[in-house]
């Protein structure tokens, strides 16, 4: 019983402490806008004291007989651990999710050292040493 007791007030000690959030500044909205049409578009921005910006807008695109397609347009942008500017422009349809940043890998060209990259490498032969 004595070391329950221990074990709870332990815990009511630690506890606090490890609720405090850790260093750095609050980062606060410093602006926040956000339109929702009945036509299906919409629009909204957000901004934070630590440069963070979002924002999105949409439509909702004809799709013959089928139900149509929402489609979002927008961007991002945030400071690296490193201070660097990451900033991202996107495109969201029936293609899917499509992005674009400086930072963002590039597929390799079409054709070329690619295509022998792609083939299937031939099997390596033992390097262990034969006995004998």
């Amino acid at each position: 019983m004595k070391f329950l007791s221990a074990v709870i007030a332990l815990v009511c000690l630690v506890a606090p402490i490890l609720g405090k959030p850790v260093g750095g500044e609050e980062i606060l909205i410093i602006r926040s806008e956000s339109e929702n049409n009945a036509d299906g578009t919409y629009r909204y921005l957000w901004e934070t004291s630590d440069g963070t910006q979002v924002e999105e807008s949409g439509y909702l695109k004809p799709n013959g007989n089928d139900d149509p397609i929402q489609v979002a347009q927008g961007s991002y942008q945030y400071f690296s651990p490193e201070g660097e500017l990451i900033r991202v422009t996107y495109i969201a349809d029936e293609n899917g999710f499509q992005p674009q940043g400086d930072h963002l890998p590039t597929p390799p060209p079409a054709g070329g050292s690619s295509a022998r990259a792609a083939a299937p490498a031939a099997p390596r032969q033992s390097q262990r040493p034969r006995n004998g």
